[in-house]
């Protein structure tokens, strides 16, 4: 079960994701690690908390949920990536 969850909402390199703060976490603490990551932010609500990004690559991730950021796949219209850049 835990494989096919993984399998529809973890992001893949490439790919735009919604980091999702938990816990203690707050946006600004996504902002502070995806500066870290040196991963590009796309769309920033700090009114709702949310933040969205191009993923790197899975360590980043892996790291993201160890600070308490949860990756999901953003698979929505204007939210992914353009192949023609």
């Amino acid at each position: 079960m835990l494989a096919l969850v993984a399998a529809l909402v973890w992001p893949r390199p490439g790919q735009a994701a919604l980091l999702v703060p938990l816990g203690g976490s707050d946006t600004r603490s996504v902002i502070a690690w995806a500066a870290r990551e040196e991963t590009p932010l796309l769309a920033l609500d700090t009114t709702r908390g949310r933040v969205i990004a191009r993923i790197i690559g899975n360590a980043g991730l892996l790291r993201a949920l160890g600070e308490g950021i949860l990756p999901l796949a953003v698979r929505a219209p204007g939210c992914g990536t353009d192949p023609r850049r």
